[in-house]
């Protein structure tokens, strides 16, 4: 595990150095189309190219990876249930088979993609204060934040449905009678709402946090003799950092699932 845990790590920071390359690449290449360079587009065209494969070449292997470190901690959970003496739990099998297959995918998941999110707010945020002004990180950090608090406020509430669902789910299985199958329904419409809702949220969240660097930078834009390319420079490091600082607000369906996933198999002593 250690060793995938690594190698994960190290191909994150790869893929944050090539994308915060881009945000350079993305200066000159628009500068070459302000200026009408058609040999500098040309160039920056095959730059684009080389990066672009790069990129393609470190998400391949990572998702390799962490493919190969889920399957590995799989097998640790099943072989410790296998050792456990474990009493009457209700629908053991379903919990055996089902939960020990999704916990280690979401908590690795989630794991990997929070702490690449830090890595990238931390590189990024350090690139633009460096190159712009500080005071737009903290605008940035404002919105995510109140975008955040907002959407455990919606999304809390499918951490006990989600659980209660697959907890009627399995009892179905053993009798498959119509009084427990009513139950599946009304949870699965509870769970339907609710997501509703927060799909609202995360869709108007993700809609305004496209504006939201063009917004702030308009005024030093309009204002200054800022270039085309510089202007979507900052476009690019502030869309990164927004969209890696809302990582959680774009994941609350895979957390709810994990917290429910992680209960279930705390109660077979599992971990």
């Amino acid at each position: 595990m250690k060793k995938y845990i690594f190698l994960l790590l190290l191909f994150a920071v790869l893929e944050i150095s090539l994308a915060l390359y881009l945000t350079f690449w993305r200066e000159h290449f628009w500068n070459a189309i302000g200026n009408k360079e058609k040999l500098d587009f040309l160039t920056q065209l095959g730059i684009f190219t080389l990066v672009a494969l790069g990129c393609c070449f470190v998400s391949g292997i990572s998702g390799y990876l962490l493919n190969l470190a889920t399957i590995k901690w799989r097998e640790i959970l099943d072989s410790r249930i296998r050792n456990k003496k474990i009493g009457d739990i209700e629908n053991l099998a379903q919990r055996w088979q089902e939960d020990c297959t999704k916990y280690p995918e979401l908590i690795l998941g989630l794991s990997f993609g929070t702490c690449k999110a830090l890595i990238y707010v931390l590189v990024f945020s350090t690139s633009l204060i460096m190159s712009f002004n500080w005071m737009f990180l903290l605008i940035l950090i404002a919105y995510a934040s109140i975008g955040s608090l907002l959407a455990k406020k919606v999304a809390y509430p499918l951490i006990k449905l989600n659980y209660s669902q697959q907890k009627a789910e399995a009892t179905y299985r053993q009798d498959l009678s119509i009084y427990n199958f009513q139950e599946c329904i009304c949870l699965m419409l509870g769970i339907a709402k609710r997501t509703k809702k927060l799909t609202y949220f995360q869709q108007f969240y993700m809609q305004v946090g496209v504006i939201v660097p063009l917004v702030i930078i308009a005024p030093t834009y309009f204002s200054t003799t800022m270039t085309l390319g510089h202007l979507m420079r900052f476009n690019s490091l502030s869309s990164t950092i927004l969209e890696n600082m809302s990582y959680g607000i774009n994941s609350w369906g895979s957390i709810n699932m994990l917290i429910s996933c992680r209960r279930r198999l705390k109660e077979i002593g599992v971990i």
